[in-house]
């Protein structure tokens, strides 16, 4: 083919990241997204973009998208507490339970992300609302309902498959279709995501005037977590939204409700119930599950889970990727990004950021080579393969560091090789 045009494998924030720096920059691009709308599954609760992935985010986007990005974070409150399920009382804070560990302010030397006087340190960010923000622009390339099946390298580039019968040629074809990706099982079948033995119910509480006087007054101020001894714990964290973001956005963005954003995780042995039934568990039963798993906690914790949004609650095993580099010889027509290569336990609060990271990265070898008016080699992606696991490593390492404070994390010898 004359020229690049990218075929990114799924529109989760990874996928849709590396879309807008692609758009940016004038490198043409078709997105293929499994779910049939934006709006047909939960997209998620709040995440902390910061560091190298709030760099690599403002890079991606354009300055008016830069702006509404900005105007529709949530305040930014600093701080910790820890506190006993059953007593209330106050516990020893175990250091920050979120953040980038040892890959926090490290940059790639060849990817010329520097830092920015307009990026802050970090940003609370909806899931959903960052979702949308990246969606704007991208009508035109994105195609939904698109289930990828698999791929062959052609003599021109690369032609892409999908379930529905259909099949399209690009380039460059960039898997960012997650934790259990199709494209990751085809270019390196022999890599395994292990199980870290926790599991986890993610949740929203809306924030009512009921809640705030009812639930822990030293809760509703940052992040907390709540330990009782079996151990189950609960992470959460308010979280409050600028008003009038449709106005600041021209109409582009929605407002969203203020809420209180939780996982309640433990051992997957104390859950009560066999792995697969827990892991089918609908939002309603899940958290009926947290209120039983929760019955001996202190009255001021129960309306958390008693006023949840039980619609939001979802199940989930926690994986990680080995903090080995892959043995992989990287080609100039299919590469991976974000959790479909490199997943990382939520402890670390780099899952997010290495996406974006590898977006940005990615975005930057590609206008070079653009601009040099060369195709893409092999040479090139073996550089965005080298640098992105640079990153990768130390930040899988640090999410393991940061689920031994919260879940009692034994190290990766003591996990097992699963199928996703």
């Amino acid at each position: 083919m004359s020229s690049t045009h990218v075929l990114i494998i799924g529109g989760g924030i990874g996928g849709l990241a590396l879309a807008q720096g692609l758009r940016k920059h004038k490198i043409t691009f078709t997105i293929f997204e499994r779910d049939p709308t934006p709006a047909s599954r939960a997209q998620g609760y709040r995440i902390r973009v910061a560091g190298i992935g709030a760099e690599a985010l403002y890079g991606c986007l354009d300055d008016k998208l830069w702006d509404f990005f900005e105007k529709s974070c949530a305040a930014m409150e600093f701080g910790a507490s820890s506190l006993n399920a059953l007593d209330a009382s106050n516990l020893p804070t175990p250091g920050p339970p979120g953040g980038f560990g040892k890959g926090s302010h490290r940059y790639r030397s060849g990817s010329d992300v520097t830092v920015s006087s307009k990026v802050k340190p970090a940003y609370t960010v909806d899931r959903t609302m960052l979702r949308a923000l990246l969606l704007l622009g991208q009508d035109e390339n994105i195609k939904f309902g698109k289930s990828f099946t698999h791929y062959e390298i052609t003599a021109e580039g690369i032609k892409a498959f999908f379930a529905d019968g259909t099949s399209t040629e690009g380039s460059l074809l960039v898997g960012a279709d997650g934790i259990s990706s199709p494209v990751r099982k085809q270019l390196l079948p022999h890599q395994r995501y292990v199980d870290v033995n926790t599991r986890a119910i993610f949740g929203k509480t809306p924030i009512t005037p009921e809640l705030e006087a009812s639930f822990a007054a030293e809760a509703m101020k940052h992040i907390t977590i709540i330990r009782d001894p079996t151990p189950f714990l609960a992470f959460l964290e308010p979280v409050r939204f600028q008003p009038n973001i449709p106005q600041a956005s021209n109409n582009r963005l929605p407002q969203m409700d203020n809420y209180v954003y939780w996982v309640f995780a433990g051992a997957t042995d104390d859950m009560g119930m066999s792995d697969e039934d827990f892991r089918h568990l609908s939002g309603k039963e899940a958290a009926a599950l947290t209120r039983k798993l929760t019955s001996k906690w202190h009255p001021t914790f129960k309306p958390l889970f008693d006023m949840q949004s039980e619609e939001q609650a979802a199940p989930l095993r926690l994986l990680s990727s080995k903090p080995h580099k892959p043995d992989f010889s990287p080609n100039s027509r299919v590469t991976l990004l974000g959790d479909a290569v490199h997943a990382m336990m939520p402890a670390g609060g780099s899952g997010a950021n290495v996406a974006l990271s590898d977006a940005a990265l990615l975005v930057n070898l590609l206008v070079e080579t653009k601009e040099k008016e060369e195709p893409v080699g092999k040479e090139v992606m073996t550089k965005f393969w080298d640098e992105m696991w640079e990153l990768a490593l130390p930040a899988i390492q640090a999410s393991a560091e940061g689920a031994s404070k919260l879940f009692g994390f034994e190290g990766f010898e003591s996990t097992k090789e699963v199928d996703v």
